[in-house]
């Protein structure tokens, strides 16, 4: 069994270590007003959530007596999947829900807000109607949650690239200058890759244990891009640089 320190001391960890330590940094200096628009600490929320759910996996697996103790108010079987709740709700559930309330924030539309908050919705609603008729375990691998709420992010995804090329407010911006563009995008890939590792896990699993672990690794690569696409935004609107044309609409 692997120490804490073992499973912290790797490039994943040094990664998002530095990008938070950055992130807290360059937030202070941000300008009032935009610490209080939901473009800027929305990511950063996001940022700091990543960085707390993977350090306490860590600290779950090395500490198991936490993990019994939680096993114990549930009244659930104590099993060898010591910190799995902690990825399904926090690395999975929670990031879902504050990935679709962002990209609300980017949308123009009425009635494609009304969608995203629709998906929002029926994504909470499942979840909880899983958990209730015992369908799945906040300690068991939620594949059915996960690929409701992996589907909700992609369609509100869509909904905004579509809005990108078809809205006024949007044409007058280069995509490739605004924030938003790159921030979806890189959303889109991840949560395509989470979703396709879901479906297809099994099978995966059954072929090749080496194959599994490549598109794990290849995750952890999407989403430190994920929080860079959080992180530089908030570098780039910080008062040691001046106004610039890019755009976090």
């Amino acid at each position: 069994m692997l120490s804490f320190w073992d499973r912290v001391n790797n490039w994943y960890f040094i990664s998002i270590s530095g990008i938070l330590i950055l992130a807290l940094i360059f937030f202070c200096f941000l300008d009032k007003g935009k610490k209080g628009k939901p473009e800027f600490y929305l990511p950063f929320c996001l940022i700091i959530l990543t960085v707390f759910y993977e350090y306490l996996a860590a600290v779950t697996v090395e500490f198991k007596e936490v993990n019994k103790w939680l096993y114990q108010v549930f009244n659930y079987p104590y099993e060898n999947n010591y910190n799995l709740w902690v990825y399904n709700f926090f690395g999975a559930h929670l990031t879902s829900l504050l990935f679709l309330v962002l990209i609300y924030q980017y949308l123009f539309s009425p009635l494609k807000k009304r969608i995203v908050k629709g998906l929002s919705l029926l994504f909470i609603i499942s979840y909880v109607v899983f958990q209730v008729l015992g369908i799945e375990s906040l300690f068991e691998q939620q594949a059915y949650s996960i690929l409701v709420g992996d589907s909700a992010v992609i369609i509100a995804c869509g909904l905004y690239f579509m809005e990108l090329i078809s809205h006024p407010d949007y044409l007058d911006i280069n995509p490739i200058k605004a924030f938003s563009f790159w921030q979806v995008t890189a959303i889109l890939f991840n949560d395509i890759l989470k979703f396709l590792l879901e479906i297809s896990f099994n099978y995966i699993i059954s072929i090749s244990m080496s194959l599994m672990a490549s598109l794990y690794i290849i995750s952890m690569i999407t989403w430190v891009l994920v929080l860079c696409s959080f992180l530089v935004p908030i570098i780039l609107n910080t008062r040691f640089f001046a106004p610039k044309e890019l755009s976090y609409e």
